[in-house]
């Protein structure tokens, strides 16, 4: 088997791991809030925490990998992502779940950080359309998976059990990263940028924790916005600190490349949205559908498995066409099904939810296989184009 199928083997594993955990939890809430005897905006912080964490360390954490290697760093996070799914399953309370959360939160990062970057250097130019359509298939089966299985488990095992699944796959993962991927040339003299590091931490923190909490505290309150100016000031610092700093976190000018800065933005607010339905659906279903956790699960299975079936179309297709046209009719598509779902109400039946489900699911399909694909072919074109410049440069100075 060619090298480029068992990384994608591999990154898979982690891919489906992180999906799989997500879809779960969400499920799992309205349980949760009643196991553990406690609201839901406490309970919010089960997912709260773990893409808090996320966020926040993605970056650095991709920088770290460019010093040491992806190979380390992918390994690394499925051997945490395990241990964190193990303690999370054995926690006695909702501040231990949630503090496990940011464990697992942090091999998460570590998967995202280094996942796509694998794939990208593993596969040619022309098929990485492909490529991040088939990280796309993976996503939505993880997606798929999750629901049922959480569903299923959560009725007749014990919300416990949605933890414990992950502990086999994670270290048959972890295995197959160290055996399996390839060691990446890194080059010497590296640093890392701690100034800029922090700086981001601590802006990315304070701005999501304003905008998760804001609804609750108020969004007048000093409290929040105490937050939003200390983001507003500590992404300054951060930009300031990047301009000058020899080795960034962040290549900055990278922004000036109009494909990617466009592509990145795309993708902020569609997941964004996305996040916001994947969060508060299960609670809409139980709470005022009256559906059981398994019902919810199955009727969840519209998003991903419309993806699973266009994520491949899409990026194939955006090999040989306008990954641009596909994206944007995509994120347009999530726009015009979120909407919809906002008209839901406590008649609404069963077909009706899918129905509007399956929407998003079309959308997110034709979206994040080509969106993907101009951020890393973006990033390609940039670098080398500045190597041909560099190169320009020493033959004029030779």
């Amino acid at each position: 088997m060619e090298y480029k199928w068992k990384a994608m083997f591999t990154v898979w594993i982690g891919m489906f791991m992180a999906t799989l955990d997500g879809s779960i939890v969400n499920v799992a809430l309205p349980t949760l809030t009643e196991y553990f005897k406690t609201d839901i905006t406490t309970i919010e912080w089960v997912v709260m925490a773990y893409l808090l964490t996320i966020t926040s360390l993605l970056l650095s954490l991709g920088r770290i990998s460019d010093m040491t290697g992806r190979k380390m760093i992918f390994a690394g996070g499925l051997a945490i992502f395990t241990i964190g799914s193990g303690l999370c399953a054995i926690s006695a309370t909702e501040n231990q779940l949630i503090f496990y959360r940011v464990l697992q939160g942090i091999g998460a990062a570590m998967l995202m950080a280094t996942g796509i970057a694998i794939i990208t250097h593993a596969f040619p130019p022309r098929e990485r359309g492909k490529a991040m359509g088939l990280i796309g298939t993976v996503v939505a089966i993880g997606s798929m998976a999750g629901p049922v299985a959480g569903g299923f488990l959560i009725e007749n095992v014990g919300w416990q059990s949605i933890f414990y699944i992950n502990i086999p796959v994670g270290i048959f993962g972890t295995a197959m990263a160290l055996t399996v991927l390839r060691k990446d040339e890194t080059t010497s003299g590296q640093t890392f940028d701690i100034p800029g590091a922090l700086a981001l931490f601590i802006s990315l923190m304070a701005l999501l924790l304003a905008l998760s909490q804001g609804q609750e505290s108020g969004w007048l309150s000093s409290y929040i916005i105490l937050l939003f100016v200390l983001s507003i000031v500590f992404i300054i610092i951060f930009i300031r600190i990047e301009t000058k700093a020899k080795q960034p976190m962040m290549e900055l000018h990278n922004f000036r490349n109009r494909p990617f800065a466009a592509a990145n933005i795309s993708a902020l607010i569609n997941f964004t949205a996305l996040y916001n339905v994947i969060l508060l659906m299960p609670f809409f279903l139980q709470n005022e559908l009256r559906y059981t956790p398994e019902e919810v699960g199955i009727i969840f299975l519209a998003v991903p498995l419309v993806m699973s079936v266009v994520s491949p179309l899409s990026g194939w297709l955006s090999d040989r066409t306008n990954s641009f046209l596909l994206s944007s009719i995509g994120i347009g598509i999530s726009s015009v099904s979120i909407l919809w779902l906002g008209f839901l109400s406590p008649t609404s039946g069963s077909i009706d939810v899918v129905l509007r489900l399956a929407l998003l699911g079309l959308g997110m399909g034709l979206f994040v296989a080509p969106n993907n694909s101009i951020i890393m072919g973006a990033l390609c074109s940039t670098r080398l184009k500045g190597g041909a410049v560099r190169e320009e440069a020493h033959s004029l100075l030779a």
